[in-house]
């Protein structure tokens, strides 16, 4: 018990410190506020409409900056929720209308393959007996022609999740031509 209390005495520390901090930000404000009204009271017209334009754009600038504080922390929002739902155990594939090109989208990533890069693609998969050694195979694919994948998929190494999914969704939805 006498723990407890401690910790209330801390919490309660903590409280007085901030209505301390909070009443000596007052007493400054108010301190200013007089201390300009009274120098107000000896400027000519011009001097207190070039102090009311100044105060407006203090005042705009405040506000600005209130905006922007509140932009980044959405955009750091946007941005986490969007990586939550990056995912190396899923695979969009996005094909033209006339197949010249096709887009891997996992993790993230938006990878663009020519149509002769997924034929070599298709090939692979469907040449390796299983499917670790499909995984290894489009890996080192990949590391040899196009190491941008790897990168932006982050991919880790030839065991990595995205190149199994890759593996598995290339051999069920695409064949050998000849």
């Amino acid at each position: 018990m006498p723990q407890s209390k401690h910790v209330d005495t801390k919490n309660k520390n903590k409280n007085k410190s901030k209505k301390q901090s909070t009443k000596s930000s007052n007493d400054t404000i108010t301190q200013y506020i007089k201390a300009i009204n009274l120098l107000m009271k000896k400027l000519d017209e011009e001097s207190l409409n070039f102090l009311y334009e100044q105060a407006k754009v203090l005042l705009h600038n405040i506000e600005v900056k209130k905006l922007q504080q509140e932009f980044d922390e959405l955009d750091v929002k946007t941005i986490t929720t969007k990586r939550q739902d990056y995912s190396k155990d899923k695979l969009e594939v996005v094909e033209a209308d006339d197949l010249r090109h096709f887009i891997f989208v996992i993790n993230g990533a938006r990878n663009f393959f020519s149509r002769d890069e997924m034929r070599k693609i298709v090939k692979l998969c469907h040449s390796a007996p299983t499917l670790q050694s499909g995984m290894r195979m489009l890996y080192h694919w990949f590391e040899n022609n196009r190491k941008d994948v790897i990168i932006d998929t982050g991919i880790e190494g030839p065991h990595d999740r995205a190149l199994e999914t890759m593996y598995n969704y290339v051999i069920n939805n695409y064949t050998v031509g000849e």
